[in-house]
């Protein structure tokens, strides 16, 4: 080997060293960021778990093992969340599903004006969680609401209504404002699904007799499931995660201690928001978060076991 080769080998191992390393030194800034805004947060959130960690409280945070979570478990108030989240949660991804293939399949019509339809029928999703909430606000306002004005004014109500004062129409006035703003994502969802299904199949379905609703149930919705599946996970975590409407349409109104009138808008979010950052128990809340983050878990898993038979069972019927 000659003296220049020797010179340049030691050239080229380093060049190559650097090569090999090189994006892994790309994305080192990335990996810094995310392990501090995202990984270090979550270690430290499972740590205060543990202990009675109360902000009035610097200097004193005693470990108590699992007794936050036994707490948890045990209020009244975390059953009282969980019974309202749950009932809200049925309603409106039930709503926003129909509401949004509703929308979807009247999109993919070939009719006038369907360009301005979209964009009306798109806008609520463009709208921020603020915004949305406070104009529902003042659309359901007890007295001088634009909704009870229309009402009063064609003769269906002789006095005004108190929506957000009523457990059981506030909890329908948030169902009706998620589905009025999550409403145009689903619906842009199904109508990309909608769009790849090919017109010969509802041509040859229509010549063998069958009628519009045997072709929703038979072609249309076993094609466009896995838009459904993903709208039903999107949709029941944002539900269980709601927080902005309910904080600004309800709990800010007044009405009731928790969440509204007789806590009846106590969402699982909006209770762990006041023992947070009302009442600075931040062990009780992270206990809170961990729970919440296991429900979203079970619920997810179960939602893709199901999604993947479901899936098997239509390829297997069509196989037939």
């Amino acid at each position: 080997m000659t003296q220049q080769q020797l010179a340049t080998k030691p050239q080229r191992n380093w060049a190559n060293f650097i090569q090999r390393i090189y994006p892994y030194i790309s994305i080192l800034p990335v990996a810094v960021v995310i392990a501090l805004f995202a990984i270090y947060p979550i270690i430290h959130a499972v740590r205060m778990s543990f202990y009675q960690y109360i902000l009035t409280r610097p200097n004193a945070h005693p470990f108590v093992g699992l007794q936050n979570f036994a707490n948890v478990i045990t209020s009244y108030y975390f059953k009282q969340s969980i019974q309202v989240t749950g009932i809200y949660t049925v309603a409106a991804v039930s709503g926003v599903i129909i509401y949004g293939l509703g929308v979807a399949l009247l999109m993919n019509t070939k009719i006038r004006l369907s360009t301005p339809l979209k964009i009306v029928i798109l806008l609520p999703w463009a709208l921020p969680a603020v915004v949305s909430g406070l104009l529902w606000k003042w659309i359901l306002n007890a007295d001088f609401g634009i909704l009870n004005g229309i009402l009063y004014s064609v003769g269906l109500i002789d006095s005004y209504i108190p929506f957000l004062a009523d457990p059981t129409l506030a909890k329908a006035s948030l169902v009706m404002a998620f589905i009025w703003k999550e409403g145009p994502l689903v619906a842009i969802f199904f109508l990309a699904g909608l769009q790849l299904i090919s017109e010969e199949l509802y041509e040859a379905a229509a010549l063998d007799g069958a009628k519009s609703w045997r072709r929703l149930f038979h072609i249309t919705l076993p094609l466009i499931s896995p838009a459904l599946f993903f709208n039903l996970i999107i949709n029941i975590i944002g539900s269980f995660q709601v927080f902005t409407q309910a904080l600004i349409m309800t709990a800010s109104s007044g009405q009731g201690s928790e969440g509204g009138p007789n806590n009846s808008t106590l969402f699982f979010v909006l209770y762990l928001y006041k023992k947070a950052f009302q009442q600075f128990k931040m062990g009780y809340a992270s206990s809170l978060a961990w729970v919440l983050f296991i429900i979203i878990l079970v619920f997810t898993l179960t939602q893709f076991v199901l999604s993947r038979r479901w899936v098997y069972y239509e390829t297997d019927e069509r196989m037939r």
